[in-house]
């Protein structure tokens, strides 16, 4: 009976165990070729390479040099980010699976700001509306356009390739301390937490990498 339950606690515990594991370290500049040349220019010269513990890639990010912000933070959000605003550029080496948990193709997306919206059929989605979408690199190649809703959307969908498209949430970080860094919350979301520059100072973010809602 000891030894059984001995067994029942470390299967209860794997995968939190599992989701500690992944790391994140620091990656050299964007140089992917097939990336236009605006939106190599508009990241930073380093990014942030997340790992799980036999050190496979789950995803490479690159943040905006200086992501615009907006006074007023819309309500039930956590950041004051204009809507449709380039935020990055991620790379997925392997299939990758998004927030709803869609299959996401291996390759380079850009990441732009988008609000969730307030209505019955996103009721308990997230904690907060702010996510971004990803939408494929080859078709999104201005850093400085603020793409409208419609645009953003049809975009990211070539992204899901679904009706639906590509969400991965935001959060607000666990601490503003010892950034950047990967944590795990109560429902096993792996999620990177950093900072990104706005000219207003650098914004504390959290961003779920691995996990979908239970919503």
């Amino acid at each position: 009976m000891k030894q059984l339950f001995i067994v029942l606690f470390l299967i209860a515990l794997t995968p939190r165990a599992f989701a500690d594991n992944y790391k994140v370290a620091s990656s050299g500049a964007l140089t992917e070729t097939k990336i236009a040349e605006a939106l190599r220019g508009a990241v930073s010269d380093k990014g942030l390479r997340v790992a799980d513990d036999k050190g496979k890639v789950v995803c490479e990010v690159w943040f905006s040099k200086s992501l615009p912000t907006v006074k007023d933070v819309p309500s039930g959000a956590l950041f004051g980010i204009p809507e449709g605003a380039f935020a990055g550029v991620i790379h997925f080496p392997n299939n990758a699976s998004d927030y709803r948990g869609q299959g996401i193709k291996a390759g380079y997306y850009t990441l732009r700001y988008a609000l969730i919206l307030q209505d019955g059929n996103h009721l308990g989605v997230s904690p907060a509306r702010d996510f971004f979408l990803i939408a494929p690199a080859a078709d999104d190649k201005d850093p400085k356009a603020l793409l409208k809703n419609d645009e953003l959307l049809k975009l990211s969908r070539a992204a899901s390739g679904s009706s639906h498209p590509s969400p991965w949430s935001l959060i607000a970080p666990t601490s503003e301390k010892d950034l950047p860094r990967v944590v795990t919350n109560e429902h096993e979301h792996v999620i990177l937490e950093t900072k990104i520059p706005t000219a207003s100072g650098a914004l504390p973010i959290g961003l779920i990498v691995v996990g979908r809602t239970e919503g």
